[in-house]
């Protein structure tokens, strides 16, 4: 009988310490989804617990990893080849005038600059250290964003319209995070809309409207809309989901208003100084 019974008292921690002993040969191998299930053993269970805890933040840091390395690349992609189409242009133009080609190129590194810390800000922001970026006019942004658009889809044949209601222009708004999710629905029209595209600035309530549509159909659908992956191709459906978040870091909302013709409406909070000059 005592035999036997120490036989079943071996087995009963013997077999979740082989169970665990399992779960962390296969995350070893890569699996980071697998998890220890509990046993009746308090002790062991403790150590389960840890052990799954570990692995879940193992799991959220390497998937923050990868979000950051495809935001970058996304959010990089467009201004990097502007400075460069920029540069170009003023080399093969004997009558460029290199002084105005220097401060255009002046410019572009800047925006470069501001793209690269609002990418950092944004994954700074799930470790709870970043700070709410400057307010800017929300005229002058869309003015800016017009800017920076209107020969990209120029060459494409297309135009761009900017509707800007001047009661609310001079109204401050996060300034590098609008800017970011402008440059995302603008290249998202661009590659996936067609005809016209309108930007609008309305004054909703408290909040101020930013309206980015296009004369084409969505056929993606809506529930979706804002996963990564969604679409595939340059893009790898990274957009809308990048600025979801970025609109979400900053206490402002971005929506699909309409499927055809598309729109996308971004609501932003006024900045504080607004606040204090209202």
């Amino acid at each position: 009988m005592a035999v036997l019974v120490a036989r079943r008292q071996a087995r009963s921690l013997s077999e979740p310490l082989e169970a665990l002993s399992r779960t962390s040969r296969a995350i070893a191998d890569g699996d980071l989804t697998a998890r220890a299930a509990g046993s009746r053993v308090a002790e062991i269970d403790q150590v389960t617990r840890t052990h799954n805890e570990m692995v879940q933040r193992l799991s959220e840091l390497l998937r923050h990893e990868r979000h950051f390395t495809a935001n970058a690349s996304h959010q990089l992609r467009t201004p990097l080849t502007g400075l460069r189409l920029g540069l170009e242009t003023a080399i093969s133009d004997p009558d460029a005038d290199p002084r105005t080609a220097l401060e255009d190129a002046l410019e572009r590194s800047q925006y470069l600059q501001d793209t690269i810390d609002e990418v950092l800000r944004l994954a700074g922001e799930r470790a709870a250290t970043a700070s709410r970026p400057a307010g800017r006019p929300v005229g002058a942004l869309l003015e800016q964003a017009e800017t920076r658009w209107h020969g990209p889809l120029a060459q494409d044949g297309r135009r761009l319209d900017l509707v800007i209601d001047r009661a609310v222009s001079a109204l401050t708004v996060p300034g590098r995070t609008t800017a970011q999710i402008l440059d995302i629905l603008l290249d998202n029209a661009r590659r996936h809309g067609s005809g016209t595209v309108t930007v609008t600035l309305r004054e909703i309530g408290d909040a101020l409207a930013v309206d980015v549509g296009d004369e084409g159909r969505l056929t993606t659908d809506p529930s979706a809309l804002f996963e990564r992956g969604t679409t595939t191709g340059p893009g790898q459906g990274i957009g809308l989901s990048l600025a979801a978040e970025l609109a979400d870091s900053t206490g402002a909302r971005l929506s699909l208003t309409r499927r055809a013709p598309t729109r996308f409406t971004l609501l932003l909070p006024e900045s504080q100084e607004s606040q204090e000059r209202g």
